[in-house]
C-alpha cells in the first residue's frame, strides 16, 4: 500500500502512519482524507497528480459522499461500528450512577465520528444517568436532611 501525506505530499508506506519527509499524523477526519488519498482509493497516476497539488499549496477538500465512503471503507460508520462491549457498557453505567456521568459524555463527544454506534450507546447511558445524579441525587440529599433534623 501506498499514500499521499496530505500535509507535505509525500508518498509513504501507509494512510495511518506518521509520513517520514514531515511528521505529520493523520487523525480524526483527516484519516478519512489520508485513506482517500492512498493506493486503496487511487490509482499511482491519481496519486502523483495529488501530491503534486498538495505540493503546491493545495489544500484537499473532499465531498461529504467521499467522506461517507472513507468512513464506510474504515468502519467507522454507524452500520459498520460493533458499539461498546458487554463489559464496556456496564463500566460506563457503573461510573455514571456511583462517580460521574461526564465520563459518558466525554465518550460520546470523542467518539461521534469515529465510532457513531459506540457514541449513541455512551449518550444513551449517560443521559438517564445524568438526571439521576444531578437530579434525584440533591433532592433526596434534601429530603434526608428535612427528616434528619
Amino acid at each position: 500500500m501506498t499514500a499521499v501525506c496530505t500535509k507535505c505530499g509525500g508518498l509513504h508506506g501507509q494512510y495511518d502512519r506518521v509520513c517520514p519527509a514531515c511528521g505529520a499524523l493523520p487523525s480524526g477526519d483527516g484519516l478519512l482524507v489520508a485513506w482517500l488519498l492512498s493506493s486503496e482509493n487511487l490509482s499511482d497516476e491519481a496519486m502523483a497528480r495529488v501530491s503534486d497539488r498538495i505540493r503546491s499549496g493545495e489544500v484537499i477538500q473532499p465531498s461529504e459522499r467521499q467522506l461517507r465512503q472513507a468512513r464506510v471503507a474504515l468502519g467507522s460508520h454507524l452500520s459498520s461500528d460493533p458499539g461498546m462491549t458487554f463489559g464496556q457498557r456496564v463500566g460506563l453505567l457503573l461510573t455514571s450512577l456511583f462517580l460521574t456521568p461526564l465520563v459518558g459524555w466525554a465518550l460520546w463527544v470523542g467518539w461521534r465520528r469515529s465510532r457513531p454506534r459506540a457514541a449513541l450507546e455512551a449518550l444513551a447511558l449517560s443521559l438517564p444517568a445524568s438526571v439521576m445524579f444531578f437530579l434525584l441525587i440533591p433532592i433526596a440529599g434534601y429530603t434526608w436532611n428535612l427528616f434528619a433534623s
